[in-house]
């Protein structure tokens, strides 16, 4: 089995980040996504992401270029929309593992489209929940 990977909204926030080694891997990263078949995301991420990128503080896109950049790169990475079990299972991942209730959504999406690794930054790196390994790609 090929190894499957989702990819957490801190992982493609840092391709906007003024830490040019995180920036630069964040973009390897992402083009790698673009380009196979590899790579997933969830709804979830795609709402984290709007959010930083729209936020008056960071402006890094305008409405229209969101828009854009959601139709072009982020909806064809997003493979999983849940069902209302899905709710339910995080609640058990939260509870399992005790992460917060958003993590546990983004790992229980991870563990739904049977990925085997989960890119993030803000997740404790080597740690396997299931068949899923937390990997900080910055490390």
């Amino acid at each position: 089995m090929k190894d499957k990977f989702f990819l957490d909204t801190n992982i493609i926030l840092y391709q906007f980040s003024s830490d040019i080694q995180k920036k630069n891997r964040a973009i390897d990263i992402l083009d790698e996504a673009t380009n196979s078949n590899k790579f997933t995301i969830s709804y979830q991420v795609i709402q984290e992401f709007s959010n930083v990128a729209l936020n008056k503080n960071k402006g890094y896109f305008s409405i229209k270029e969101l828009k854009t950049y959601i139709e072009d790169i982020l909806i064809p990475l997003c493979k999983f929309f849940p069902d209302p079990s899905f709710y339910i299972d995080s609640l058990k991942v939260k509870e399992k593992y005790k992460f917060s209730y958003y993590d546990s959504l983004i790992i229980n999406a991870a563990l739904e489209l049977k990925c085997s690794k989960l890119y993030s930054e803000d997740l404790q790196a080597n740690q396997k929940i299931e068949n899923l390994e937390i990997i900080n790609p910055f490390r």
